[in-house]
């Protein structure tokens, strides 16, 4: 298949990877600097002395292709569908984005759109250098498409080393993960500490707990399922670093606004924790001057 990533990230770049074993892949990035690093040199996974070669192009060159996965965070994603739109209607595109904020974006596109979610660790350590930091897999479900299409994709997409998954509900399938993504991530960015460390200590265990719980109450999910499910990943992945901590400390936009800043304004009650970490991480973006 000739298959599109629009991202240069970490997970871009992992997706990137794994999918030009088996497949003609076309990276497209947002800067010409990367471009020109991932067509010289090729593209690396950290423990591999062996480059896959891809083809790396702008953002704004993109062109035809069998299928599109789309990895730029959610702040991005505004900008880029007006350019997806100009692909022919029976292009499947892929968006693996965290937090909800993005799904009325996608109503007006009339490709068919698969919503995903992506449990990999990954690190992006240069513009052709990404370390693989945690095994996971991508489950993927219809949003407005064919099931059928979608079942070919993945049989197509999936590997034993990077394996892909078909569920049923998208927005269950999103709401879960932005329950770990709404105590993970604002927890550690703020106090600046590896993922394990909301175990680790007994403080930061109880206001994980509220997160959660808010979370719960607004998502309408059970309490005790998804803090068993925070737990997990923060176990599984305890010496890794958030996305929103390392966003923070690289002085790049955060996706506060599609995780807490999501929930705050979904909520019909008052969630005093959600909209202390989300007030929290604004004020540490107006300190180091993002989006201002």
């Amino acid at each position: 298949m000739k298959i599109g990533i629009i991202g240069g990230g970490s997970i871009g770049l992992l997706v990137a990877k794994y999918l030009c074993e088996m497949h003609n892949v076309t990276l497209y990035v947002r800067r010409p600097k990367q471009k020109q690093k991932l067509n010289d040199h090729g593209l690396f996974l950290s423990n591999n002395t062996t480059p896959c070669r891809v083809n790396a192009l702008l953002t704004s060159e993109l062109k035809e292709e069998d299928c599109v996965i789309v990895c730029v965070k959610q702040p991005e994603i505004g900008a880029l569908v007006q350019l997806l739109s100009h692909l022919t209607k029976h292009t499947p595109i892929i968006f693996l984005q965290n937090g909800m904020a993005h799904i009325d974006l996608l109503k007006d596109l009339s490709n068919p759109v698969y919503i995903g979610i992506v449990t990999h660790g990954a690190l992006r350590k240069s513009d052709h250098i990404v370390t693989h930091t945690g095994m996971g897999e991508i489950k993927l479900a219809v949003y407005s498409g064919d099931d059928n299409q979608l079942f070919t994709m993945i049989h197509s997409l999936g590997s034993k080393q990077f394996p892909f998954q078909v569920v049923e509900n998208w927005e269950k399938l999103l709401a879960e993960k932005l329950v770990i993504n709404a105590v993970i991530n604002p927890l550690t960015a703020i106090f600046e500490v590896p993922n394990g460390d909301i175990l680790r200590n007994i403080y930061l265990t109880k206001i994980a707990k509220e997160l959660c719980r808010e979370a719960c109450t607004v998502l309408q999910l059970d309490y005790m399922v998804q803090w068993n499910n925070v737990q997990t990943v923060a176990t599984q992945t305890k010496e890794n670093v958030s996305s929103m901590f390392k966003d923070l400390k690289d002085h790049k936009q955060t996706e506060n606004e599609a995780i807490s800043g999501y929930l705050v304004k979904k909520s019909t009650d008052t969630i005093p924790y959600t909209t202390f970490v989300y007030n929290s991480m604004k004020a540490l973006e107006a300190k180091k001057g993002i989006n201002q």
